[in-house]
């Protein structure tokens, strides 16, 4: 008969005895894993649902005590800041990466290339992407870090000699306000207006805002 007397470990303990102990030296590899462990709450919808995102739960997701997380983070807030930034990264890093693999096409199919990998960044990461949008004030310098990307995408239009149907700073606010309008709309009228793909509104978009005659319009 097991010895009934015998108390049981609290859970952030035995989380702690299942995952080894980083060496002297480690810390950043324990801030890494706290920041995807979080990412991994944030991702799961089920989870979040039932169980609203606390230290304690990131802390169990992580296999660490709670008090470890106060190494690297000072709160919740300072935590959630640096996850949804560690997602603008994740963003940024694959728009750089189209950016880098397209160079040699013309500009209008850079930039659609550009606006494609983004809508694919919200479709395979819906949950990260309305986590990322839904409280920009604390994420100014990552919004401007995007802005440059579309800015310099339309630019490179009127710098190679395309004609466009606005200026190229309009025309950035345009493209980069379309399509990220047409994403949320999938989300919030896709049942009942037949939207069609994102990816062809964005080769239409990226065709409307070039035009074979006349100059930028002002």
């Amino acid at each position: 008969m097991a010895d009934r007397t015998r108390s049981s470990s609290p859970p952030e303990e035995t989380a702690l005895r299942r995952r080894p102990r980083n060496a002297r030296g480690e810390g950043d590899k324990l801030r890494e894993e706290i920041l995807q462990a979080t990412l991994r709450l944030v991702a799961d919808e089920s989870r979040m649902q039932i169980v609203p995102l606390s230290l304690r739960e990131v802390a169990r997701e992580a296999g660490v005590t709670a008090p470890a997380i106060y190494l690297h983070f000072a709160d919740k807030e300072e935590l959630s800041i640096a996850a949804v930034r560690r997602l603008f990264e994740q963003l940024l890093d694959a728009m750089d990466q189209v950016e880098g693999d397209s160079h040699e096409l013309p500009p209008d199919r850079r930039l659609a290339e550009l606006a494609h990998v983004y809508c694919r960044f919200a479709e395979h990461n819906p949950l990260y992407f309305r986590v990322m949008f839904g409280d920009h004030d604390r994420h100014q310098n990552e919004m401007a870090l995007l802005a440059d990307r579309w800015r310099t995408a339309v630019t490179r239009l009127a710098a190679t000699g395309m004609r466009l149907t606005q200026t190229p700073e309009a025309a950035a606010v345009s493209v980069w306000s379309a399509v990220h309008g047409r994403i949320l709309l999938r989300n919030s009228a896709g049942q009942v207006w037949n939207l069609g793909d994102v990816h062809d509104f964005v080769e239409e978009l990226t065709r409307s805002i070039t035009t074979a005659d006349g100059g930028p319009r002002g």
